[in-house]
């Protein structure tokens, strides 16, 4: 290879980094929105025909759809009374805990249904790394690079109609959590376990989901 050839290869490397650059940048909106619109979509997803997406009685969370003329049938007077695990899902600092909008739904499908809400009774039991949704914003913020708690909303609209929410001792043990940096109204029980049987001899059934 002679050194005007070689003069030319570079200076064609040369004259091609803009047209590199100029790609990368028209690219990589593309990339970040490709990255970041799933997690939008997830945070933010719209209803399914004829699913409510909120209400009636908890309205930050716990979509339902309307059964008509259901052939189960439920006792006169039945008293709903269901305890849940939390145990996931705590730490997202975007979506409001999954598992915790399973209680919401407990509430909404029934009294949407023409249940009396004081008929309508619900627990959770919080440990392992369901912790974080009973966290103050200024706590969680502490711990998830100054992000707000997104459940903070949830736990409390529950806590306002009733809901009994037990965090497990070991994990605030484990975790150094202070009783300051729980959301007002959260219990703390010795143990998950503790709570769990507690919970169950007075007739809050396990729900598995």
């Amino acid at each position: 290879m002679t050194h005007t050839m070689t003069a030319t290869i570079r200076q064609d490397k040369l004259m091609s980094a803009p047209s590199l650059f100029r790609v990368a940048r028209t690219a990589l909106p593309t990339v970040i929105l490709a990255l970041v619109l799933p997690t939008a979509l997830r945070a933010q997803a719209a209803p399914l025909p004829g699913q409510q997406a909120t209400g009636p009685v908890i309205q930050s969370a716990g979509p339902s759809f309307k059964v008509e003329n259901p052939t189960f049938e439920v006792p006169k007077g039945h008293v709903f009374k269901a305890v849940f695990v939390i145990n996931a899902g705590g730490g997202d600092s975007v979506k409001v805990n999954e598992q915790l909008t399973t209680i919401a739904r407990f509430y909404n499908i029934h009294v949407r249904h023409g249940y009396d809400e004081k008929n309508v009774k619900a627990a959770a039991v919080v440990h392992g790394q369901g912790f974080p949704a009973l966290l103050t914003d200024s706590a969680f913020a502490v711990r998830y690079n100054g992000k707000p708690n997104p459940s903070r909303k949830l736990v409390e609209e529950l806590l306002q109609h009733g809901a009994q929410i037990v965090l497990c001792g070991q994990t605030a043990g484990g975790r150094n959590i202070r009783r300051d940096e729980l959301i007002p109204g959260v219990k703390v029980a010795v143990s998950a376990m503790t709570a769990m049987n507690v919970l169950q001899s007075q007739g809050f059934l396990y729900n598995p989901w």
